[in-house]
């Protein structure tokens, strides 16, 4: 059994192993960054450092409205590269699955270049896309 942190964009559910999240917050005033990627909406200052915010809304091109700041979260997000934070609409649950209840796409599913899943799982009457990993762009513009 793994724990997983669900959270939603547009009414979507993911779920992301939690051994990759640092740390829950809420969404401070960011600085942009000059020729950032499309879906980095700035910089914040996390423990003496500062950290990329990638918006994983606009990384999955999620249709609507961001809902207000003010419900919105961070993931303060570790890989073997280093920090960032995700900005995500809302988190659900922090919950536990087996490996055997994830099941595989019946079809290839691209979601980007920067964001590995590895198939669904039930949650709560739906399903939740369960994350890999996520993945920082590159500094220069896409």
């Amino acid at each position: 059994m793994s724990d997983f942190i669900i959270f939603t964009v547009n009414e979507a559910h993911y779920a992301l192993d939690v051994t990759n999240i640092e740390r829950i917050d809420q969404v401070p005033l960011l600085t942009p960054i000059p020729n950032a990627h499309s879906f980095v909406d700035g910089i914040m200052m996390y423990q003496d450092n500062t950290l990329k915010v990638i918006n994983f809304r606009k990384m999955t091109n999620a249709p609507g409205e961001e809902p207000a700041l003010s419900s919105q979260k961070l993931l303060i997000y570790r890989d073997k590269k280093g920090l960032f934070a995700i900005k995500v609409d809302t988190i659900k649950d922090i919950t536990a699955f087996d490996a055997s209840s994830i099941k595989p796409y019946a079809h290839c599913v691209t979601v980007g270049q920067y964001l590995l899943t590895r198939g669904v799982v039930e949650y709560k009457q739906s399903l939740a896309v369960v994350i890999e990993s996520v993945e920082l762009p590159h500094d220069e513009a896409a």
